[in-house]
């Protein structure tokens, strides 16, 4: 039984249960799924067995996005609500013929625990790190940005459920392979852990790539994510500050894009707002446009599990400067490497990376055909084969 905690939608799924969608048909096909168990489900059908985790899913759903709505309750309590329900009605979809039951949702401590019981496996496939590690990382970054701010990481009744639940897993999978480091480091988890690094190359449609302009007046480095202290974008600015201190350079220019968390946007006004050759441009709708003016990426994230748009600004032959705690990192770093991979919250690192594409332009751009070529020929499809085999294999073991 595959379990997980996204919706299933009409193409496949949101989130991990895109992954969960693709390897439950593979399952079907070898005569291994029970069912698929999605939070909600539309109107149609899979051609193998899917459901959802209630009935009334649907319902309860739409009642707590209007309570949310209404009552302004705080997101991440509202997502653990959630979290809640999800775990007491999945609990019920187990029985003795399950064997294995592989969640992408680690906070399900009612049903991990009712299928030790059973004797069922419990294996997890996590989309991100491991919550304990996340947790130290935004506690520490709080401090540096003075703020106070809880999200669903440093929930303290969130965090002690995902602990608990842990304590019933038999096995996880380290999807992506700063995924796989976090549990090995784990003081939480003691059980076993294997590394099986893949990639969600989020659904792009093919583009011919138009020869870089390398003498053009403008060198630009692009930002674009919802702006949290996870995103490291005070590191980012740390390292332009330096630049423009040692040596403005014509023609270079920061491109911010994405909302930002007030309590983020507060300290950055605080500290650089006489930052020069600095652009915010807010919300961006044209993602491939936003890409194609950029001659550099930034993904200066503390944690991040797999940021898609890493691999958008690859799929644009855009080189990628990217953290070594990024799981699309090692995708980017293929071969002779479609980017540059630097340690987290290293302003020195930034700043040495971002010169040397400035000034090695020609070089630069080869690293974002690499890019490019590491990600087409990437096969999301022979991963689901290889993990599906893997689980064939724990089945009859």
């Amino acid at each position: 039984m595959v379990v997980t905690f996204q919706s299933l939608s009409a193409k496949s799924g949101e989130g991990m249960a895109r992954l969960c969608y693709y390897l439950s048909g593979e399952l079907h096909k070898k005569g291994l799924l029970e069912k698929l168990v999605v939070h909600s489900k539309g109107k149609y059908d899979t051609n193998f067995p899917s459901e959802p985790v209630s009935s009334f899913s649907r319902v309860y759903l739409l009642i707590l996005n209007r309570l949310y709505r209404m009552f302004n309750i705080k997101t991440h309590k509202f997502r653990f609500a959630q979290e809640l329900l999800y775990d007491w009605f999945c609990s019920m979809k187990l029985s003795s013929s399950t064997k294995i039951l592989l969640s992408t949702q680690p906070y399900l401590k009612r049903t991990f625990r009712k299928a030790k019981k059973l004797g069922i496996k419990t294996i997890l496939l996590p989309g991100t790190p491991e919550d304990n590690s996340i947790y130290n990382i935004t506690t520490e970054e709080n401090k540096k940005l003075n703020t106070n701010v809880i999200d669903g990481y440093t929930y303290k009744k969130r965090n002690n459920y995902y602990n608990e639940s842990l304590k019933y897993v038999d096995l996880v999978i380290g999807f992506f392979p700063n995924v796989y480091r976090s549990y090995v480091e784990s003081i939480t988890y003691k059980g076993r852990i294997v590394d099986l690094p893949g990639h969600m190359p989020p659904d792009l449609s093919p583009v011919t790539i138009d020869k870089k302009d390398l003498d053009k007046n403008e060198f630009i480095i692009g930002y674009l994510a919802y702006t949290v202290a996870l995103k490291g974008l005070q590191y980012l600015l740390e390292a332009w500050q330096d630049i423009m201190q040692d040596q403005k350079r014509t023609g270079l220019k920061l491109m911010i894009a994405g909302p930002i968390l007030p309590a983020v946007a507060q300290y950055i006004d605080k500290n650089f707002k006489e930052l020069e050759q600095v652009s915010y441009v807010g919300q961006v709708t044209d993602v491939a446009g936003f890409m194609k003016q950029t001659d550099l990426f930034v993904v200066p994230s503390l944690v991040d599990a797999g940021p898609a748009s890493a691999l958008e600004a690859a799929h644009y032959a855009v080189p990628v400067l990217i953290t070594d705690n990024c799981g699309s990192a090692e995708l980017i770093g293929k071969g002779e490497g479609g980017g540059y991979i630097v340690p987290i919250k290293d302003k020195n690192a930034l700043k040495e990376n971002i010169i040397w594409a400035y000034t090695n332009r020609e070089a630069n751009a080869a690293k974002g055909m690499q890019a490019k070529k590491n990600l087409d020929n990437y096969s999301f499809s022979e991963y689901i084969s290889t993990l599906s085999e893997f689980l064939e294999k724990e089945l009859n073991d």
